[in-house]
């Protein structure tokens, strides 16, 4: 099977998702969060070893010879940062926030407290630059980029902090959960290959197993912007309505800075890439009610999405 190759090097950006007890992706104000203000991203993989079932007969010769290969557990994460962002470092470790007496309060710091990392459950991704002339950019010449998922992380703890004559750096320090809820996740995060659908933005092309404590491939869709302070999941709503004829829609874009971006109608037609305009139509040959997404096309995103009724 032909394979692309590639060397990871550097970090520009992680995300962080917020999670219930059960590894599934949260909704509302804050829940997704973005930031470039990483040293490092260090995965150790856990394994229970190796079992040995070596038993010698009488004569002192080999009678059973079998093992119980290593047991994956767990990975573990110690995540270094230079930039601290308080709304994802409470997202990640449980701490309280520390908001300022403005009308619409900002984060400005976080509490260490006892028994916060038992709330902590968060998915974790991150993009990294390619090496090599070859190797960074693909066949039709876009820009690739590996992608690494932990759909599902748990026990996130802030280690020891040193002020000093130097940049005070914050640890902190996790470990995955096997499978989760995370499917095939709330954001796109690969340019399709297939002629269909060719370098339309998607989601994960498999849904993740309950086993899976990793995942890592090549995309050429960018990683989002940093943004300090976090985000709302879904990325927000699309207001569509119903004009004449009956089964004609007109969809508002949330914003025109998401274009170019990816308009799906919910009805089984192909996907609609726009790339310009504040608005656009769609006609249903059926009345029902249909769910319409929309996603950027240039960078991964959560995807906006909306519902109409037609007569």
């Amino acid at each position: 099977m032909p394979s692309i190759c590639f060397s990871s090097l550097r970090l520009p950006v992680v995300r962080v998702t917020a999670e219930n007890a059960c590894g599934l992706p949260l909704t509302g104000a804050g829940t997704t969060l973005t930031t470039s203000g990483l040293i490092s991203v260090a995965m150790a993989v856990n394994q229970q070893d190796r079992q040995d079932y070596f038993t010698l007969n009488a004569d002192a010769q080999p009678c059973v010879t079998n093992t119980a290969p290593p047991i994956l557990k767990w990975i573990d994460l110690t995540i270094t940062f230079c930039n601290v962002d308080p709304t994802l470092l409470s997202v990640i470790t449980g701490e309280p926030l520390v908001l300022n007496d403005a009308a619409s309060p900002v984060a400005i710091g976080w509490d260490t407290s006892v028994g916060s990392v038992n709330t902590v459950n968060f998915g974790f991704e991150g993009w990294t630059r390619i090496g090599g002339t070859t190797q960074a950019c693909a066949a039709n010449g876009q820009v690739q980029y590996g992608y690494f998922l932990l759909p599902w992380v748990t026990e996130g703890v802030v280690g020891d902090v040193t002020f000093q004559n130097g940049l005070a750096n914050f640890t902190v320090t996790a470990r995955t959960q096997a499978g989760g809820t995370w499917g095939v996740g709330p954001y796109t995060v690969v340019a399709s290959s297939a002629v269909a659908t060719l370098n339309l933005p998607l989601p994960l092309l498999t849904a993740i197993g309950p086993n899976v404590h990793r995942r890592m491939f090549v995309t050429t869709l960018a990683p989002p912007l940093p943004l300090c302070g976090g985000a709302s999941l879904p990325a927000g709503p699309l207001v569509a309505t119903v004009t004449t004829p009956p089964k004609t829609v007109t969809l508002t874009f949330p914003v025109p800075s998401i274009l170019p971006a990816t308009v799906n109608w919910g009805d089984g037609t192909a996907p609609q890439n726009i790339t310009s305009g504040l608005t656009t139509t769609h006609v249903y040959t059926t009345a029902a009610t249909f769910t319409i997404t929309m996603a950027p096309n240039a960078i991964s995103a959560p995807f906006w999405s909306g519902t109409v009724t037609t007569s």
